[in-house]
Formats: structure tokens, C-alpha cells, sequence
């Protein structure tokens, strides 16, 4: 056994060993195996992780290693301090084998499980779906260990996948009783007493809404005029019944808007308050915040104004319903006067938006139908009908108008600055070849950009569709800037604050300003939006597309007609018309030569090309609840 005095020797010893070797930093990538690999964080490069080493690191963690050479003359990283570990919780399955039990995560780069210790299991099953949180990390003994925090089901069960999906988007799946508590409280107290509200309870207002609606936030009503019509739409005012920073408003930021699932709602605000209390009920006094307009023939708007008022809804019309009417001319006499009137304002509406704006290609959607047991029954695909178009239009000019309302305040406005700028020269070069008249244009001034985007839908290649990859991503601003998208030089949301949080802070502004008081604070809403504003609309794309594969896998064997949505150097992404999943065509196991043309994105043959929008028909390769492989069978090049 050595003594005092040599052990101190030979730490000295390992230290100037240790000081002596090239220290580098960088990530741990996992490979779903035993080994991995540390990506520099210098210059990129990988370095092979062996098993002993990748047993004490989790893919992802920090660390700092050094490069060894091996006995087959290539190298090696060997680890020497482990500096941070993001991974605390996680979602994943947990399995019972033999006596022992753990957590295999979701992460396909890891490639093996996480022991849990009897007692920290949480009472989950064989095969449950958890959330977990990591108790120990490996580095000192290469044996982690995890706490079973929640079972969110099993993993047979698709409406477990439904929690997996929300909570890894931080979405609750349900009210605290606080929240209930007072949600019953201000239901029954009522709205806050405004003296300045209008009495509009006898006008005509109606909804037109889903059939299976029940949060029903804007009811419309139009009358012909001398020179137009006269457009008032009735926004629900859920701000008189939600204070600021209540234990209903924080509830409302965790969420930030309604999600819709197939087979499920989950309400921004308890539905004692979102489907009665506040929602726009036939024949119940509701308060609501008034977007009066008066709309001339060319679909111009002046004298726009907002007021608090009283409304009684006269009607729930259904889409399916009012568009039957429209187009068999056949409107019921009691609504005749009042959807004429709001059919001829929101055409000339839609008319200047397409004179004046960048109006989006109307698309397919599709909705996925389950049973009680939220196995899909059906996938059907809904288009815009003449209902929704009308709906469509009124929310616009009410959002946009009361943008230009509030732009020399600051205010919750959604901002999308167009093509993203460093790719002005490759822009240029597509414009020149497509569409030269339009191909010196600034790309970043809105009049200019609209005229491109007008220009790129007039010529037989799919310019539009590669210009659009080409867009910065969208955001929220406290200040006034266009929204190139649309086409409009401001953009806000007013008309959702039942389903929507920025909605609802837009209402507390309107009203400030309305009175005349300090504008409430909006920059944690602000930075709320922008960091999760996205998350509902995640955890449905990732739910929607497990219930199409697993559809898909039960279909006989068959041939699709899809869509390329996006291609690279490799592969297409399809999307099959019938029911909107978009699955993976790789390309790499061809015999025939092609060539990839990232400008255009265009994949060349010899004697044909595959490129955006291009139709193709397919069949399935395989198919899992994660990931759809396609194969064309039939080329349309």
C-alpha cells in the first residue's frame, strides 16, 4: 500500500501527465449503438467513441476529450471531464426484463436503457409510455439511473402517444382545481361592468362555425350601404372575464391557444368560460368587442372603428350549411338580407386582396377521424367553400385593419420580413431566368415583393412553390412591420381570444387605449410567443402523422397519386393527395445518373426531371407509426 508521500507523487504524476495531452471540446453523438463519437467543437470533425467510453456519456453532453492513437493506426477520443449534460427529463418506454427494470428514451441515438430502481418506478407497467428524469449520471461509474416521474400510458394505446406528443411540447393536458376553481368563480360573476358598451343586442349578428363548435369567438353582420356595405364582426370579450396575471391568465400563457387533436380538444381556457360563458351562444347576451367598417365596392375600408358592446347571436350556422345555401341560392329568408350582404362585402374583400396583397394558394386539408379508442376510422379531405371563404375574409380585414389601428403603439404584431437575406443572389439568378421583368426588384420592399410573387404564378414552372423556400420564418413584434407573406403592410390577431393568447393581450391593448390608460405590459407575452408560440401546432403535426402511417398500414397494397412537396440531392418528399401524409423517396439506389439543381430544386434525368408541385404516382416501400418509405412506380417527367 502506498503512503502518504507516494500517493501525493503519483497524483502530481497523473497531473502532468494530464496537462501534457492536447485537451479539446466538444459534443457526444450517439449512434443507437454501443459506441459513438465526439464532434469537435473546433472544426467539426468526429472522433470515435468506443463503447467503454460512450457507457459514461448520454448523446449530447459536453465534454472534454483528448485523441489517441490505436493500434490499426486510426485514432480514438478518450474522455477526461465531462463539463455539462443536458439531459435531465425525458420521454420514453419503460420495460420490465427479468428482476430488473428501466427506460429505454425516445432518442434514437441512444443504445440502451436507463436502470430504474424498484422504488422509483412510479407503479408504470411493461411497455408503458413515461416521463423520466435522470437520478444519476454515468461518468463516474458507467451506470445511469432514472426516476419514473408519470406513466403516460401504454404504448398500444394511441391516446398515450396523444401525452407523449403534449408534454414534450409542455402543453397540460388538463386544469389545476385553482384553475377550475376560479374558472366556475368569474363564469358566475360574470363580465366586468363596462359603461361605455353599446346595447347591439338587436342586430342580426350570427355564427358560422363548425358544426361541432362550441367556443364560438366572432359572430358577423353586414348591411348594404349607398356607396358599399357596412361590416361589423363581434369578437368574443374573453379579457372582461380573465384578469391579467389570474391564475386563469398563467394557465392560458402555459397553453397560448387551443389544440386540436383528432378526437380532441384541449381549451386555452376551462370550457365553463370558452363554451358558455363567453362563447357567442344563439339567443344569449354575450359581451364583445365591435370591428365596424365600411367597405366600398372595390372592397376599400374606411371609417374603421372598435367599441365594446353587447351582442345576442340570431343563429349557429354550420359551414357545410351556408356554402350549400350560396351555391344553390337557396338562403332561408331570416338570414337572406344579413349572408347576401356579408357575401358581396367579403368577394370585394377578397377581390382588393388580390389586386393589392399576396393572397396564399388555397390548399387541402385534411381531417383524420377516430373512434373512442382514437384508432383512425377515416381521412377526408376538406377544401374551402364559399362559407369559409367568407369567414376567411372577415378575420383578415378585422386583424389587419385593427393592426393599422394600433401601429403607432406598441402593440402584438405578427411580422414575416420575406425572402431570407442571404439568399438575394440566388434569388436574383431564378428571376432572371423565369421572370426577368421582375428581376431587379428589391426582394425586401413589400410593394416589390408582391409584384415577384404575382409575376412567379404566371409561368408554367413552379416558381412561387421555390420562392416560398426561400421565406425567413415569421415572428412576433411589439412594433408595426409588414407581413410580406400576406402581402400587407401590417398584421395583427384579434379575432380568436377565447383560442388564442395573443388575441386576448391584444384586447387588454385595444381596451387601454380605448380609455385612454397605461398599456399593459407585453413583453414576457411577447417572448412567450415566439419561444412556444409554435408548440400546439408541433404536437399535432406529430400526433396527425403517426394516425396516417398507421393508417396507411392497413390499407391494401395499392398505387397513390402524390405531390413533391421538397427535394435534395437524394431524395423526395411526397405527399399523397388522399390523405396528406408525406413520406421519403431515396433516390441513392438508382442505376440511372442524375444531377441535382439546388437553384431550382430539380432533380435531372437523362429524359426527365422531378421538381416542386410535380404530381407522381407511388407505392408504399414500408411503413411504421414513425416513418413512411415511398417508391414511384409510374414517372410523369
Amino acid at each position: 500500500m502506498l503512503d502518504d508521500k507516494s500517493l501525493a507523487v503519483l497524483q502530481s504524476l497523473k497531473s502532468d501527465i494530464k496537462a501534457a495531452k492536447t485537451l479539446y471540446e466538444g459534443t457526444v453523438k450517439g449512434t443507437g449503438k454501443k459506441f459513438g463519437f465526439v464532434v469537435n467543437a473546433a472544426d467539426g470533425s468526429e472522433h470515435f467513441l468506443p463503447p467503454d467510453e460512450m457507457s459514461r456519456v448520454f448523446p449530447g453532453d459536453e465534454v472534454r476529450f483528448t485523441i489517441v492513437d490505436q493500434d490499426d493506426g486510426k485514432t480514438k477520443a478518450e474522455l477526461e471531464e465531462l463539463i455539462r449534460s443536458p439531459l435531465d427529463e425525458f420521454n420514453g418506454v419503460f420495460f420490465v426484463r427479468g428482476k430488473a427494470q428501466g427506460v429505454e428514451p425516445f432518442d434514437s441515438a441512444f443504445g440502451g436503457w436507463l436502470f430504474v430502481p424498484p422504488k422509483q418506478t412510479s407503479h408504470a407497467n411493461n411497455k408503458d409510455l413515461v416521463r423520466a428524469k435522470v437520478v444519476r449520471h454515468p461518468w463516474d461509474t458507467g451506470k445511469a439511473q432514472a426516476e419514473v416521474l408519470k406513466s403516460l400510458g401504454s404504448a398500444d394505446n394511441n391516446r398515450s402517444w396523444y401525452s407523449v406528443a403534449l408534454a414534450e411540447q409542455g402543453i397540460p393536458e388538463a386544469f389545476s382545481d385553482a384553475e377550475l376553481k376560479q374558472a366556475k368563480a368569474l363564469a358566475e360573476a360574470g363580465p366586468e361592468t363596462d359603461p361605455s358598451r353599446q346595447d347591439l343586442t338587436d342586430l342580426p349578428f350570427v355564427t358560422i362555425d363548425a358544426a361541432s363548435t362550441k367556443d364560438m369567438d366572432d359572430a358577423l353582420f353586414a348591411r348594404p350601404t349607398e356607396n358599399g356595405w357596412q361590416l361589423s364582426v363581434a369578437i368574443a370579450d374573453a379579457s372582461a372575464y380573465i384578469p391579467l396575471d389570474s391564475e386563469l391568465d398563467k394557465a392560458a400563457q402555459k397553453r397560448l391557444t387551443t389544440t386540436y387533436l383528432p378526437g380532441l380538444t384541449l381549451p386555452m381556457l376551462p370550457e365553463i368560460l370558452a363554451d358558455s360563458a363567453m362563447s357567442l351562444v344563439p339567443d344569449e347576451t354575450r359581451p364583445a368587442m365591435i370591428f365596424q367598417m365600411q367597405i366600398d365596392r372595390d372592397g376599400n375600408v374606411s371609417d374603421f372603428e372598435i367599441f365594446p358592446a353587447t351582442v345576442r347571436s340570431q343563429a349557429k350556422l354550420a359551414y357545410d350549411d351556408v356554402a350549400h345555401w350560396f351555391e344553390n341560392n337557396a338562403i332561408p329568408e331570416s338570414h337572406q338580407e344579413n349572408l347576401q350582404a356579408l357575401n358581396d362585402a367579403t368577394q370585394a374583400l377578397a377581390s382588393w386582396r388580390r389586386k393589392n396583397a399576396n393572397p396564399m394558394k388555397d390548399r387541402v386539408d385534411y381531417r383524420i377521424r377516430v373512434d373512442d379508442h382514437f384508432q383512425v376510422t377515416d381521412i377526408v379531405q376538406e377544401h374551402k367553400n364559399p362559407a369559409r371563404a367568407l369567414v376567411e375574409e372577415a378575420m383578415i380585414v378585422t386583424n389587419y385593419q385593427s393592426a393599422q389601428w394600433l401601429q403607432d403603439q406598441p402593440g402584438l404584431f405578427m411580422c414575416h420580413l420575406g425572402f431570407k437575406p442571404d439568399r438575394e443572389t440566388e434569388l436574383k439568378g431564378l428571376l432572371r431566368d423565369y421572370t426577368p421583368d421582375v428581376a431587379e426588384l428589391n426582394g425586401h420592399d413589400l410593394a416589390d415583393f408582391r409584384k415577384i410573387m404575382a409575376a412567379s404564378q404566371t409561368i408554367d414552372f413552379p416558381l412561387y412553390a421555390v420562392l416560398q423556400k426561400r421565406f425567413d420564418r415569421g415572428f412576433w413584434s411589439r412594433e408595426a412591420q409588414p407581413h410580406f407573406g400576406l402581402g400587407l403592410s401590417r398584421y395583427t390577431n384579434v379575432t380568436s381570444p377565447i383560442r388564442k393568447y395573443s388575441d386576448l393581450c391584444m384586447h387588454r391593448l385595444i381596451k387601454a387605449k380605448l380609455a385612454s390608460r397605461a398599456l399593459p405590459d407585453i413583453d414576457h407575452a411577447l417572448s412567450l410567443l415566439n419561444e412556444r408560440g409554435n408548440v400546439s401546432r408541433f404536437a399535432a403535426q406529430k400526433i396527425e402523422n403517426r394516425l396516417r402511417y398507421q393508417w396507411l398500414s392497413q390499407q391494401p397494397e395499392q398505387t397513390y397519386r402524390g405531390t413533391i412537396v421538397h427535394l435534395n440531392a437524394n431524395n423526395l418528399m411526397v405527399r399523397l393527395d388522399d390523405c396528406g401524409a408525406v413520406g421519403q423517396v431515396d433516390l441513392r439506389k438508382r442505376k440511372d445518373e442524375f444531377s441535382y439543381d439546388p437553384l431550382r430544386m430539380m432533380l435531372k434525368f437523362e429524359e426527365f426531371q422531378y421538381q416542386l408541385e410535380q404530381e407522381v404516382t407511388v407505392k408504399i416501400a414500408s411503413v411504421s407509426a414513425e416513418q413512411l418509405k415511398l417508391e414511384i412506380v409510374e414517372d410523369d417527367g
